[in-house]
């Protein structure tokens, strides 16, 4: 983790104004290089007994990658939005999010 990701606070979502969450929240994604991730998740190979130990790697990286940006998402949630993405990958959680609060009324209040 950058000294960067240490020394910047991410934005708290309390249910209203998700669409500048968001925005605020993509480009800190983009500046930690997790951005990836949360748009696209990590595909876990069907058969891993196969992969190489370089594959191997790459996966254990992109689902550390993974864990990283779903613990900024999850911490930067309000505790009553929280148990709806508690369990979820960081792709799941940003589209749990995504599908409720997007472009709706609440994100204008």
């Amino acid at each position: 983790m950058s000294s960067l990701a240490k020394q910047i606070s991410v934005p708290i979502f309390s249910g209203q104004n998700y669409d500048y969450w968001a925005i605020k929240m993509k480009t800190y994604f983009q500046s930690q290089k997790l951005w990836e991730i949360v748009e696209e998740g990590v595909t876990l190979p069907e058969d891993s007994s196969t992969s190489s130990s370089a594959e191997k790697g790459k996966l254990e990286n992109k689902k550390a990658n993974d864990s990283e940006a779903l613990y900024y998402i999850q911490t930067a949630v309000a505790d009553h939005i929280f148990p709806r993405i508690s369990v979820a990958t960081s792709k799941e959680a940003w589209s749990i999010l995504q599908k409720e609060y997007q472009g709706s009324a609440k994100a204008y209040h």
